[in-house]
């Protein structure tokens, strides 16, 4: 029961991580790109300049988190009294 319950969790948080890495690239691009416009100016142009290292090191402390949080839960779950929860009325 355990089990189930873990990869239940835990899929759904590796799914919305696979899902929030690309995502948030883009939207953190945009984001930057939208900036660099708005400053944009005839005495100063800042460049865009955004280096792949840059998206390696933010995906790794994405799921740097991502691997803490799933720690964090799998030991919640092994703590957990499966039977009193099933047995509590809502």
């Amino acid at each position: 029961m355990r089990g189930e319950v873990s990869v239940f969790l835990l899929g759904e948080l590796a799914f919305e991580l696979a899902l929030a890495l690309p995502l948030g690239c883009a939207l953190g691009y945009a984001l930057a790109w939208t900036m660099v416009k708005m400053t944009h100016s005839d005495l100063i142009a800042i460049p865009l300049v955004v280096a792949p290292r840059t998206y390696a090191l933010a995906a790794l402390a994405v799921v740097a988190a991502g691997v803490a949080s799933a720690l964090i839960v799998r030991s919640r779950i092994d703590r957990l009294d499966l039977i009193g929860v099933l047995k509590t009325r809502e």
